[in-house]
């Protein structure tokens, strides 16, 4: 197989199981009641110790700052977090889980944690060493070529 082939298949399988993981956590947070976008800005705040800023989970999650908000104003309008100002830089504020955001979002969190370490636990310390190492090689190889 010559190397343009090689790697058309290469990436063509790599978009696939992209797209594939991306439905799965669209789906399982779908059965959850939640979006996706709602399941991480859920995850970025429970593991930011001292709260998190929106440019923070925009950041993080690559979503438009507009569509942060709407989710942050949501999960405030249901009592699940709330935003206070940041001592350090009055114009953003601190995002943090309310107890009954806690109580929502723990739950999920943790099975999701726990069907991904099932799901590493299929593969050898040597597959999951790998997939983790080349996908930070993959990340910082992007990150170089998309900048020349």
């Amino acid at each position: 197989m010559n190397d343009k082939r090689e790697f058309d298949t290469l990436i063509e399988s790599y978009y696939e199981s992209w797209f594939e993981i991306n439905n799965i956590y669209h789906v399982w947070a779908r059965e959850h009641g939640i979006q996706d976008t709602t399941l991480f800005v859920f995850y970025i705040i429970k593991n930011s110790s001292d709260g998190c800023t929106q440019n923070k989970i925009c950041s993080k999650l690559l979503l438009p700052k507009q569509t942060v908000s709407l989710i942050l104003s949501g999960l405030e309008k249901d009592g699940y977090i709330f935003r206070e100002v940041n001592p350090e830089d009055r114009r953003n504020k601190i995002v943090k889980l309310t107890e009954k955001g806690e109580e929502f979002a723990k739950p999920i969190l943790e099975e999701m944690k726990q069907l991904e370490i099932r799901a590493f636990n299929k593969m050898s310390l040597e597959q999951r060493r790998s997939v983790v190492e080349g996908f930070k090689i993959l990340s910082d190889s992007l990150a170089d070529s998309f900048q020349k």
